[in-house]
């Protein structure tokens, strides 16, 4: 009887804990198709789909200059939560594709003893170049392999000769679990998401997604010696799928919440390390106290840094129910976005409306849509798109071949004068005006491209 009264406030608490965490997950559960403008109309005629018949189940895509780098996988609708790959299914693949010759993609050397491959993030870094000679320039390339076997993989590739040459294979027991995406922030050193079986392997990916319990991690490894490669898991999050490092923010995008943005502070060299290691270093860095949050429209999968938008580029499932239809072979939902994370001329954050957004609260509205077709009929279960060079290329496993739309760069659409009653254009009734209104209010903050105006 003493301790039941003391109960009510533990019990308060945790429900209020729980709800947060639940209201800070994107809005939909079973489905979520958002209002459709019909002014607006997302690349009908300025897309395609290359090579089909060698790029299957991609999982994640990156463009640096002329080259794409492509990690796909196949054979991966073959799996299952619990027992994952059937011994003997063959591996995928990640090709590096020279989208401006066009010419045939390449798949990477991974050597004839190397075992599994079940390749998901790939990301790069160019080396340092002293001579500053692009017939010179070599692009670091990693991959995120989520065998059993993990592991992450690097390469050299060297764009002016196509040489591919292996770096290293990095595993670590408590860095590398099951690899989804990756963050280079040297050529030495590199972050990881661990997804710890999601959706491929366990059953702890299927509790994972229904509770939201933070079973994933980020990790963290450290090659510069590469006869002591150093390593740790550095956080637990939920299903973390994207990840991508700017500015020293390490973005992680959590398929349950949102996408989380944390500050990494990289003392100078002439810190003592003594000094370095009492700030919880990995290495000659840590974590700044406290996180940026963005909450999704869409459950976020990887993310992408467009060098051209100078923004993060986010793609992502439409609902749950829409990721079963596709892993079952039927059409889902793409969409991709942008992050918009800027003050407007008045100081305060600017407000994104169109036809995804408006599903999230004011507040939340910083995402600004790239490409979205509701039924995948176009391009279905997009999960990764990047915008460089005048082009948006995007990837799904459930469809075959990267979508590729031709772009000049993203343009304000002008918005058309609504007239009153006095004007040359009679209001109409309430509902018509407040139509018109709504549909001005969404095209003043969309962006397209020059083509499609």
């Amino acid at each position: 009887m003493f301790f039941g009264p003391a109960l009510f406030p533990l019990a308060w608490f945790i429900v209020k804990t729980l709800w947060g965490e639940y209201h800070r997950r994107p809005p939909l559960w079973a489905t979520y198709e958002p209002e459709q403008f019909p002014e607006v109309t997302y690349y009908d005629h300025v897309c395609g789909v290359k090579y089909p018949e060698i790029f299957g189940g991609c999982e994640d895509i990156k463009v640096y200059g002329d080259y794409a780098i492509v990690s796909c996988d196949p054979y991966k609708k073959q799996s299952n939560f619990l027992t994952g790959y059937h011994p003997g299914t063959p591996s995928g693949n990640v090709y590096i594709w020279n989208y401006v010759k066009d010419t045939a993609p390449v798949p990477i050397d991974f050597g004839p003893d190397f075992g599994e491959l079940r390749p998901q993030g790939v990301r790069g870094i160019y080396l340092p170049d002293e001579k500053d000679v692009p017939a010179t320039d070599v692009l670091r390339i990693f991959v995120a392999n989520a065998a059993k076997n993990a592991s992450v993989e690097v390469f050299d590739f060297t764009p002016g000769t196509g040489m591919i040459e292996k770096v290293i294979s990095l595993r670590h027991k408590d860095a590398v679990l099951d690899p989804a995406a990756l963050a280079p922030i040297s050529p030495t050193q590199v972050f990881l998401t661990n997804t710890l079986g999601y959706p491929y392997r366990t059953i702890l990916g299927t509790l994972e997604f229904i509770s939201g319990i933070p079973f994933g991690t980020i990790g963290y490894l450290d090659f510069s010696n590469t006869t002591n490669v150093t390593g740790k898991a550095v956080g637990a999050i939920t299903t973390p799928i994207g990840m991508e490092y700017v500015d020293r923010t390490l973005y992680v995008a959590s398929v349950q919440y949102g996408i989380y943005g944390y500050q990494l502070y990289i003392p100078p060299d002439d810190i003592p390390e003594e000094e370095v290691a009492k700030n919880q270093s990995l290495g000659r860095m840590h974590f700044y106290p406290g996180e940026k949050f963005y909450r999704m429209p869409y459950l976020p999968a990887h993310l992408t840094y467009s060098t051209e938008l100078e923004s993060m580029v986010v793609a992502g499932m439409n609902s749950y129910s829409g990721e079963i239809k596709a892993w079952y072979g039927r059409k889902s939902a793409s969409w991709a976005g942008v992050l918009v994370d800027r003050s407007g001329p008045d100081g305060k954050p600017v407000i994104v409306s169109d036809t995804v957004t408006l599903g999230l609260p004011e507040a939340a509205r910083k995402f600004q849509t790239l490409f979205w077709d509701s039924t995948g009929d176009k391009f279905s279960g997009l999960k990764s798109m990047v915008v460089e060079n005048g082009r948006r290329f995007g990837v799904s496993p459930h469809q075959a071949g990267v979508l590729v739309c031709s772009t000049n760069g993203l343009e304000p659409v002008e918005v058309p004068e609504i007239l009153s009653a006095g004007g040359n254009e009679p209001a109409g009734t309430p509902v018509q005006a407040k139509d018109r209104q709504r549909n001005s209010d969404h095209l003043e903050h969309m962006y397209l491209a020059k083509e499609e105006l």
